[in-house]
């Protein structure tokens, strides 16, 4: 038995009732998605044993190529394209966001490429109107005017990215890449970030801490940064109460709502850490309209420092990641790919840092 066909019978089960993509092909011939491209081009840049193992992985697994894979062009458009899966009206009211979008446009434009924004289609609030948010992924494909695409991770976000690498399309994902089998992904240390957190909360002497997470829409970052909170307790001996762990939708007004839970509760917590700054911030609004003294009666910590944790009142102690340097090193990697048709298949992970401002405090008698 060949050991093409040695391994197609291991690889069967795992693609058997699916629909077959160029990725299937890349992982039974052994090679990357965009050599496999290169072949269906015609491009005489592939080594004819490549050439040939790739045509037998192809007729061996019945696939078809989709017409835009056939038809993408030899030469390069220098067009990135840029896939955030939210709509409008909640992008540009998010700087965390905006932060990546500058990181990414400032590369493109020292390398001479062009940045294509797409975003879902949403109903005027924010909310997304489509499944998945696809649309955005749906037209950037269809233009055809694309190199690879930059995708900012949400929970379901790796339909579009599966799309992408249909059409054969090199995508660079901000965010961990949950649900893909390779995936290259740039995100900040989230997990190390919130344990710095909850250790600075606990070495300000609360234990009685109150978590403000994402919803049902929640992304791994988040998944990371409460498996964080859970490490820096279980060191002091601790564990995460889940009455105290309230969700919001990463909207100050999601915040807000989740700190009067909080409150409600029969022992309200001493500090509250909001794992996004825009809930935190909403928080602090909240807080301060019912007469809380901030960090007097109860401290507030957030995460991602974006502009405005600086300029509330008091200002907002938070953990800071790179929003600007994500996007930079997303755009990097994805025109390594572009160019060289190479790059490390490991994530890009960057440094979170503690930034103490006026909002956090020594624990007070209440």
């Amino acid at each position: 038995m060949s050991l093409l066909r040695h391994s197609l019978l291991r690889f069967r089960c795992a693609v058997k009732q699916k629909r077959i993509t160029i990725e299937d092909v890349a992982r039974l011939g052994g090679v990357s998605r965009q050599t496999v491209s290169r072949v269906l081009n015609g491009r005489a840049d592939v080594a004819e044993e490549t050439r040939v193992r790739i045509q037998s992985a192809m007729q061996e697994l019945g696939y078809s190529p989709s017409l835009s894979a056939r038809s993408l062009p030899q030469r390069r458009m220098n067009i990135i394209g840029l896939v955030i899966p939210y709509g409008p009206t909640y992008l540009f009211s998010d700087p965390h966001l905006l932060g990546f979008i500058c990181g990414v446009d400032q590369i493109a434009n020292q390398r001479g490429y062009n940045l294509l924004l797409s975003t879902a289609r949403d109903d005027g609030t924010g909310a997304l109107s489509d499944v998945y948010g696809l649309s955005a992924f749906e037209r950037l494909i269809n233009t055809r005017h694309i190199d690879g695409a930059v995708v900012v991770e949400t929970l379901n976000s790796r339909e579009g990215i599966k799309m992408l690498n249909h059409h054969a399309y090199p995508a660079v994902i901000l965010g961990y890449g949950t649900g893909l089998q390779s995936a290259y992904a740039v995100h900040s240390d989230d997990r190390g970030g919130a344990r710095l957190a909850v250790m600075h909360l606990l070495s300000l002497g609360h234990q009685h801490i109150g978590i403000i997470s994402g919803g049902e829409q929640t992304l791994s970052a988040m998944e990371e940064r409460l498996a964080g909170c859970q490490q820096a307790l279980a060191e002091h001996g601790l564990k995460l109460d889940p009455a105290l762990v309230a969700y919001g939708d990463l909207t100050p007004e999601s915040g807000a709502a989740a700190t009067a839970r909080l409150l409600a509760q029969a022992t309200p917590p001493t500090a509250i850490f909001a794992l996004n700054d825009r809930m935190a911030i909403g928080c602090i609004q909240y807080l301060t309209q019912e007469g809380w003294s901030i960090p007097r009666h109860i401290s507030v910590i957030g995460f991602d420092d974006i502009p405005l944790a600086s300029m509330c009142t008091p200002n907002l102690t938070t953990v800071r990641q790179p929003a600007l340097e994500m996007g930079r090193q997303a755009a990097r990697l994805l025109l390594e790919l572009i160019e060289n048709d190479t790059a490390l298949l490991q994530p890009i992970v960057l440094p979170a840092e503690l930034i103490v401002r006026g909002s956090t405090g020594a624990i007070s008698p209440r």
